[in-house]
């Protein structure tokens, strides 16, 4: 008998500079990891906020390595965006694998999670995937 056993999600934090942090996200965000990807995420930004004040503008999750993101998983990202845009900090969605492609496309999510402080978001095609330059996996 096989166990199931969580795939789990790690992020890996980057501060590019006062304007900028880099996360990698590497395997599962789901119903098991979102509520610890949120934790991480918000002790980043806090501690971001501590060392440079309001300074923040930009940042890019790099999911190239995610293995799947489920309606938990999504949802993270929206609630994600709740606190950044506000705050005038603008998400890239970096490398997308083609299951976040087809799940953005899907629920009409992508250009909400990528619009910046003056609604411009990153161009989607019409199956999801990022268009005009904007990095992607998916061919």
């Amino acid at each position: 008998m096989t166990l199931h056993q969580p795939a789990g999600l790690s992020v890996t934090v980057e501060t590019v500079d006062a304007r900028a942090i880099r996360l990698t996200l590497q395997g599962v965000l789901d119903f098991e990891s979102a509520d610890e990807f949120l934790d991480t995420v918000n002790r980043t930004l806090d501690a971001h906020a501590l060392e440079h004040g309001t300074a923040l503008r930009e940042m890019h999750l790099n999911c190239a390595g995610v293995r799947l993101v489920d309606s938990s998983g999504l949802s993270a990202l929206l609630t994600l965006r709740r606190r950044t845009h506000p705050a005038g900090v603008t998400l890239h969605l970096l490398h997308r694998p083609v299951q976040l492609i087809r799940m953005l496309a899907l629920t009409g999510t992508a250009e909400y999670l990528t619009a910046g402080p003056d609604g411009t978001a990153e161009t989607v095609g019409p199956g999801g995937e990022l268009t005009d330059g904007a990095e992607s996996t998916s061919s």
